[in-house]
């Protein structure tokens, strides 16, 4: 559904588009909560635009997002209010992220999202792991630290502003594994379609976005205007970003695990090749081994997830039935 936003934030181009954009003058840069804001935008006009489509009726669609919102309030205030701050504080620490690291770095580190999730799921919905994967959330570890211990002793990213996109990667595990585990533990059941509750969670986007806006930038949004700084690409960014996310949907939908995983890992190699490329960053040999132990973390845990064996009277009735459980 469209909360997984962040994952197709992730994808080969968005890192380096968003790095690319933020490299200027502080004068000259876009405004980020302006930019989170029209995605919200963007985002309620796709949903909308393809429910109109789908009734054939806009009071048919405004009659069904009114039952959506206030037809149950519980469930929204459960289902919306937590994941629509989560989120849009996510993409706010998105382009703090890629303001301080390269879109490669950044792309490893976020991949800790998997370890965090997977700890808040055994926790939280006692979901069990196979060993593979337990050993590959080590190994994504090991390569994580190693990635970033290539970064912080490289002449490139020696400056204090490292430890703040380190920190705001760090809260996007975080807060994505949180809103992630939520989601699933609430969601399961609900017959809301995947486009009304992007909606009903833009809806409440929206408001907290504008609020973030006049907090954090009214007053240079008022000397040099809410555009500031863009162009072509920041239109073209924006766009992906923000309808990237329903793309990615329906991705998770129909693609398997193992192609997912292979999907994230050439989105790594992406971004290094990206990187080299457009701003002459070559990574070390310790740099590229920690990326190859995190893209094989990715691939074995997706490869060989936990299955549970049946009970003993399971296996007897098998057996009876001349069937074996291998």
């Amino acid at each position: 559904m469209g909360t997984q936003q962040q994952q197709g934030s992730t994808s080969l181009n968005m890192p380096l588009m968003v790095r690319y954009t933020r490299n200027r003058e502080n004068g000259e840069a876009f405004f980020t909560t302006v930019n989170v804001l029209m995605m919200e935008v963007m985002k309620l006009a796709a949903c909308s635009f393809l429910l109109i489509r789908e009734h054939k009726c806009i009071f048919k669609f405004l009659a069904d997002v009114k039952d959506a919102i206030w037809g149950d309030p519980v469930e929204t205030a459960k289902v919306v209010c937590f994941p629509a701050v989560i989120y849009t504080l996510q993409n706010n620490l998105y382009y703090i992220a890629l303001s301080h690291l390269d879109a490669t770095t950044f792309c490893i580190l976020y991949q800790l999202k998997i370890f965090t999730t997977a700890l808040l799921m055994r926790v939280l919905l006692n979901r069990r792991l196979s060993s593979y994967q337990w050993f590959a959330l080590c190994l994504l570890v090991v390569g994580a630290a190693d990635v970033e211990w290539s970064s912080a002793s490289s002449e490139a990213s020696a400056n204090s502003n490292d430890l703040v996109g380190l920190l705001s990667v760090g809260a996007m595990c975080f807060t994505s594994a949180i809103a992630g585990v939520y989601l699933e533990k609430v969601l399961k059941g609900s017959s809301v379609s995947v486009w009304m509750q992007n909606i009903r969670i833009s809806l409440i986007g929206l408001p907290v976005s504008i609020l973030s806006m006049c907090y954090y930038e009214w007053s240079d949004i008022q000397r040099d205007g809410p555009f500031r700084g863009w162009d072509h690409w920041v239109l073209i960014m924006t766009a992906t970003n923000s309808l990237g996310g329903l793309l990615i949907s329906m991705v998770i939908k129909y693609a398997d695990n193992i192609l997912k995983a292979y999907a994230q890992s050439m989105a790594i190699v992406g971004a290094v090749v990206g990187s080299w490329l457009i701003f002459s960053i070559v990574p070390s040999i310790f740099f590229m081994l920690g990326a190859i132990m995190v893209m094989l973390s990715i691939v074995v845990y997706s490869a060989f997830p936990y299955v549970e064996k049946p009970s003993e009277e399971k296996v007897q009735l098998m057996a009876a039935d001349g069937r074996e459980y291998i």
